[in-house]
């Protein structure tokens, strides 16, 4: 059900690391929030050298790690820009970006910190960037707050000058103690926590993404939250075929980074394996990602006969490829390090996943929240020491199959669909200026 057009919608600012896209993990989630929104009531504010390809919306800001970089020299102009969705058709392949000063600054905790340094100068307060924002005067400030110290210091900047509502959304864990020994680690963990617990206690509305999350961060930071899990519109375009007959095809679309890539190669593997010991019956594993690959990476995920790493694919592309799979499959890493980085969010690619109606295929430590999110609906495999015999048993049992097929729909229509919880949450988010 959607929401009333007489809905009294708020001018409301997304200030967020990425933009509103159609094919983004993270940018097709905002988008998703803001839907029904009429588009003069939503701007976004971002940091992120991506151009926008959502056409919903078309008041974008845009401040990159680069033009802060370039500010610092006096012949250059200061920093930011008005971009809009049709300035994605001038510029690179809509979604994907290539090496630029962003993803370097990322590579280290030391290069990190310097990236901080670099906008805790402040050439970030524009002429531009203020009549920007003085034009659309926010009421809210939907806040997508994740780890750069300076994004907390722009939206309580912006939060004062228009005495807007704050709304804080968390989608991954970047403060709970790691078991590192890098000092650099720890002094920017606490920079950040000290950056995230105030600007959660000073919000209106404070939003996490699992109950899982929900519960750490309120005995974190003791304020309580709602959860909202992503959403998507149906992924199904149609009724799904049988694969008693064929090659079995299997596709992973998503991210490879926190070590994904690994638990990918073990699947590759084993579907390799399970091909030789199968006359009658063989798999393939499709991968698709944006994510940059080097050539180890991509040595690893091609195992010939059973895998192959695809590359990007846009919206309608994806949606193609996933309606035409047998088994659509999610990965998480088993290493420690990969654990403590992943254990509190639950991956954007579930939701489309569960909304085909297909036996999905989940592989990853139970320690993992998308892992126990899906543990009822999904075929899950918990050790990597067991994903060849498992696998062997879900591609050789159709009566398996169709039992996670009507698991996977159901739990994405009773908890994903966008009138569930888009509507709860833009009614959370109007009631704090009631």
């Amino acid at each position: 059900m959607r929401m009333s057009t007489k809905q009294p919608y708020p001018r409301t600012l997304v200030v967020s690391n990425n933009p509103f896209s159609t094919t983004s993990n993270n940018g097709k989630t905002l988008a998703s929030f803001f839907k029904d929104f009429p588009k003069d009531k939503i701007a976004q504010l971002y940091f992120s050298p991506a151009l926008p390809d959502e056409d919903r919306f078309q008041n974008y800001f845009q401040i990159t790690d680069l033009q802060m970089f370039r500010s610092c020299f006096p012949w250059e102009k200061p920093p930011g820009r008005i971009v809009s969705s049709s300035t994605s058709h001038r510029g690179a392949r809509k979604g994907v970006t290539g090496k630029n000063v962003s993803s370097t600054l990322r590579k280290s905790e030391v290069a990190r910190i310097t990236r901080e340094l670099c906008w805790a100068g402040g050439k970030w307060k524009t002429e531009s960037l203020n009549s920007w924002l003085t034009d659309f005067s926010p009421e809210i400030i939907f806040f997508c707050a994740g780890d750069s110290g300076f994004a907390y210091d722009i939206t309580n900047h912006i939060r004062q000058m228009f005495d807007a509502k704050l709304v804080v959304y968390i989608t991954d864990d970047y403060v709970l103690p790691r078991d590192t020994m890098s000092p650099a680690w720890w002094v920017r963990r606490n920079y950040l926590f000290d950056k995230m617990k105030e600007t959660v206690q000073q919000s209106d509305l404070f939003v996490t993404i699992s109950q899982e999350m929900k519960e750490a961060y309120k005995q974190l930071f003791g304020v309580d939250s709602i959860v909202a899990m992503n959403m998507t519109e149906s992924m199904r375009s149609g009724p799904n075929a049988s694969s008693s007959e064929g090659t079995i095809t299997l596709i992973y679309a998503g991210g490879l980074h926190f070590n994904r890539y690994k638990t990918l190669s073990l699947l590759a593997n084993s579907i390799a394996r399970y091909n030789l010991e199968h006359e009658n019956r063989k798999a393939f594993l499709k991968i698709f990602s944006g994510s940059e690959v080097n050539r180890n990476i991509k040595r690893r995920l091609n195992v010939p006969g059973a895998s192959q790493f695809c590359g990007f694919l846009d919206a309608q592309e994806l949606k193609n490829e996933l309606n035409r799979c047998d088994i659509p499959v999610h990965v998480e890493s088993f290493d420690s390090k990969s654990i403590e980085s992943t254990r509190l969010s639950i991956s954007t690619k579930i939701p489309e996943y569960l909304s085909l109606g297909k036996p999905v295929l989940a592989i990853g430590p139970s320690e993992v929240a998308s892992i126990r999110y899906i543990k009822d609906s999904a075929y899950c495999i918990l050790s990597p020491d067991t994903i060849y015999e498992e696998v062997q048993i879900l591609l050789n049992d159709e009566n398996l199959k169709n039992d996670l097929s009507r698991k996977a729909l159901a739990q994405f229509e009773q908890n994903h669909t966008p009138s569930v919880v888009s509507k709860r949450l833009i009614e959370s988010m109007i009631s704090t200026i009631a």
